[in-house]
């Protein structure tokens, strides 16, 4: 609901930057949200896609990241310099969850790792703007004053608290079997799936 109520109209109506920075961020969540509930545990089909999901996640992740930093860093956002900051924070984080979990799961092959840092990525990257928004998608304005700047460190707590839930619950629930995830790992030099 939030990405097309409050994300998809500034398409048009914000700037080109802007515009290019919630194409990005729509995709982003959607893809995530896809490699969330399917995982290579649930078959070879499954593995396949996650991975290449992924990938699509991490470019469109980053392409995110770096025109909401443009946006920001070019004096084109008119929201206050708190919200600015909050905004910037969540971006870095983001940027620093995706890379780690890229490590875990492709330098390190430690998948509870990455699949933890996914989580923690989808939540706090995709839930936590989403949440920070309810006061404007229930009443239409944000809070007024220093109320949505207690409000954006309040959602990231509410953030934090659904991401180590959904963590522990993907832990007691998944099969982590290292050969089956094994699979899943890109050959060197290219992008074909090893048996």
């Amino acid at each position: 609901m939030f990405l097309f109520q409050l994300g998809a109209p500034r398409i048009f109506t914000d700037s080109p930057t802007m515009g290019f920075h919630i194409v990005m961020a729509i995709a982003f969540v959607l893809l995530c949200a896809w490699n969330l509930f399917h995982t290579p545990d649930q078959g070879e089909r499954f593995r396949a896609l996650h991975v290449r999901v992924g990938w699509l996640a991490i470019l469109t992740g980053f392409a995110s990241v770096f025109s909401g930093f443009a946006y920001v860093l070019t004096g084109e956002s008119t929201l206050p310099i708190d919200a600015q900051a909050f905004m910037m924070s969540i971006g870095t984080i983001q940027a620093v969850l995706q890379s780690l979990g890229l490590w875990y799961v492709r330098g390190r092959r430690w998948i509870k790792l990455h699949m933890a840092m996914m989580t923690y990525l989808f939540y706090t990257s995709g839930v936590l703007i989403a949440i920070n928004w309810i006061p404007k998608m229930t009443t239409g304005r944000p809070l007024q004053g220093s109320w949505q700047t207690v409000w954006m460190f309040v959602s990231m707590l509410i953030g934090l608290v659904v991401a180590n839930i959904a963590v522990k619950y993907n832990r007691k629930h998944m099969d982590f079997d290292s050969d089956k995830w094994a699979r899943m790992a890109l050959s060197e030099g290219g992008l074909t799936l090893r048996a």
